[in-house]
């Protein structure tokens, strides 16, 4: 076989199993332990990757689904987060690339509050448009401590990363009980 040959046959073989070597992280939440005397309060970091459960790239993530939701139940407030990319000047792209659904992981549990957040990446097909038309509907968070479903913009920086409070509340069933803190939602 020629060096050429082998090169080629090489190059296709990198090509066609690269991406199985570079899984991507799966979307998720930690749980940041409270210091002493609760200061400050337990709280989460969750992370949404474009990838499915097993890391591969996908238009759909796998849901982050609150870490304490099994302690405290769906205490997170629904949203819907419109994430807008950056032009070359730094600039809000006019319409967003990804919408983060803020929801229940199982809708029969009465209630309306959430418990994880799935990541839509823009794209052609029918459910992001349908996720992206709920959204454009949703009215918008006013100061982002509302306990009712509504849509929140926010925009990527410069490194690629959009973040934004995730508020709880105090009683998830009660929908008018002050929001006790923030979770903190990265979109990669």
């Amino acid at each position: 076989m020629s060096k050429k040959a082998q090169w080629l046959l090489l190059a296709f073989g990198l090509v066609l199993f690269a991406s199985n070597a570079h899984a991507l992280p799966v979307s998720g939440c930690t749980i940041i332990p409270a210091g002493p005397n609760d200061d400050p309060p337990t709280t989460q970091i969750c992370d949404l990757w474009g990838s499915d459960a097993s890391g591969n790239p996908a238009k759909v993530s796998s849901p982050a689904t609150s870490a304490a939701a099994s302690s405290f139940g769906a205490d997170w407030a629904p949203r819907w987060v419109l994430v807008y990319g950056l032009t070359r000047k730094n600039l809000p792209k006019l319409k967003p690339s990804h919408v983060v659904v803020v929801t229940k992981s199982d809708p029969s549990i009465n209630g309306l509050f959430a418990d994880s957040a799935i990541l839509y990446t823009r794209s052609l097909s029918l459910k992001f448009k349908s996720i992206l038309k709920q959204a454009l509907a949703a009215p918008p968070c006013v100061d982002n401590r509302e306990t009712s479903a509504c849509q929140l913009k926010i925009v990527r920086d410069v490194n690629g990363l959009a973040t934004f409070p995730q508020p709880f509340v105090f009683s998830s069933g009660d929908p008018n009980s002050w929001v006790e803190g923030f979770d903190t939602i990265n979109v990669h």
